[in-house]
């Protein structure tokens, strides 16, 4: 269905941001970390945390059972669960770690898990992360607890684990639904297995959804750009990202 958007924007608020910059999902941003920057050093820093600041705590899930060619994140391909299981074991003992050197007192505001594709785990795993996180922190009854889904790998059971361990906001990977793009980029994903994750989620009581688009990828036109935004639309998101393809080959 033809959506028609009237948007607002101020000319001069665009004009001041319109420049490039590092991507700012980590402090310090990538580009400042270094081998200077160690466990010493990390444990200084949670150290001269104010012992009253609240907590935005990041899990990272590095693994993929397919790789879009697009993505410029840290991740690696695995059809196999071992390696998977073996970084959360790790990944457990370093939360507890860093749980027992900040502040008892400080409370989560928000815990979010991205990747790689952190629906890749079990449905025992969702749920055995978050009470890591749990018992090595103080959650409040607001504290947001936020996981990127894949589409293509979320089953019923998974939905069901992460209802159960206290997810309240997701972000759904779309990027864009023209077949074309999507052979062009290696991920495939329909309309319908799409919504079919909102309606879940949302069923399981879920209410705050972000769905991200992407412009700029490989056989894009405008057009099919609006008409990938127009679904999304039609699944009523509370949000939606709109990022630009960023070429980093590494």
């Amino acid at each position: 269905m033809k959506q028609n958007y009237k948007v607002s924007v101020d000319s001069d608020l665009l004009k001041k941001y319109n420049q490039p910059g590092p991507r700012y999902t980590s402090y310090p941003t990538a580009p400042h970390f270094n081998t200077d920057i160690g466990a010493e050093k990390f444990g200084h820093w949670l150290d001269a945390l104010d012992q009253h600041a609240t907590l935005s705590l990041y899990a990272h899930i590095p693994f993929c059972d397919t790789l879009c060619w697009f993505c410029g994140c840290h991740t690696r391909h695995t059809l196999q669960y071992k390696p998977i299981a073996a970084y959360l074991e790790v990944l457990k003992m370093e939360i507890a770690a860093i749980g027992a050197r900040v502040n008892p007192a400080a409370q989560v505001h928000n815990l979010h898990f991205g990747g790689g594709s952190p629906t890749i785990l079990t449905p025992e795993d969702l749920k055995s992360v978050v009470e890591a996180f749990r018992a090595a922190f103080r959650f409040g009854p607001d504290t947001e607890i936020a996981f990127e889904i894949d589409p293509r790998d979320i089953t019923e059971d998974k939905l069901d684990a992460l209802a159960e361990a206290g997810l309240n906001r997701a972000s759904i990977g779309v990027q864009d639904f023209d077949p074309d793009v999507q052979a062009a980029i290696n991920r495939h994903q329909s309309v319908e297995e799409t919504r079919r994750i909102v309606d879940g989620l949302r069923a399981r009581g879920v209410r705050s959804i972000n769905i991200d688009a992407l412009y700029g990828l490989p056989r894009q036109s405008r057009e099919r750009v609006m008409a990938t935004l127009d679904r999304v639309v039609e699944m009523r998101p509370d949000r939606i990202a709109l990022f630009g393809y960023a070429h980093v080959p590494w």
